[in-house]
């Protein structure tokens, strides 16, 4: 250290014991316990105010919390009034899906009653139709057993002669 810095040092030093000085011993016990008591309180201070600090950290968070609740619970309402839009929708197409496949059910069940009813017909014609056919072969067979017997005709008479 240089001389001028000593200097300075002494004469901080007899400015601090001229203060001691004046103290007094009561004093210097006051100054010495309201260390502690200082350093105390500046503790419960600074605790106070971190606390109040965090006290509005909370609040904010809290504040915060609330206000995603609020926008989830809105979005998941809006999801469900959808879904419930969305159900409704497919309630309606599936009823009108199933009218429709009743329709064609009873029309196919109709055209089944219509074809069984036709081949019914059918049947009655075919019967109709073999002894139509049946009729016409035994006209046929008396017509043609006519004319070969017919003797009142001279030239079967001739043929069944032998002469030509």
């Amino acid at each position: 250290m240089n001389p001028a810095d000593i200097t300075k040092l002494v004469q901080a030093l007899q400015v601090i014991a001229g203060i001691l000085q004046q103290l007094g011993v009561p004093g210097l016990v006051a100054i010495m316990l309201a260390g502690p008591a200082a350093v105390l309180i500046t503790v419960l201070v600074l605790d106070h105010l971190r606390g109040r600090k965090q006290a509005e950290l909370l609040e904010t968070y809290r504040q915060d919390v609330a206000a995603m609740v609020a926008a989830l619970q809105a979005e998941s309402d809006n999801r469900r009034e959808e879904a419930s839009g969305r159900l409704e929708t497919y309630r309606a197409d599936m009823q009108t899906v199933l009218r429709q496949l009743g329709e064609h059910q009873k029309e196919t069940a109709q055209y089944y009653r219509d074809n069984v009813e036709l081949v019914k017909v059918y049947e009655r014609m075919a019967n109709d139709l073999t002894d139509v056919v049946v009729s016409n072969t035994r006209t046929m067979e008396r017509v043609v057993n006519l004319i070969e017997n017919n003797m009142s005709c001279p030239a079967a008479r001739q043929a069944a002669r032998g002469n030509k």
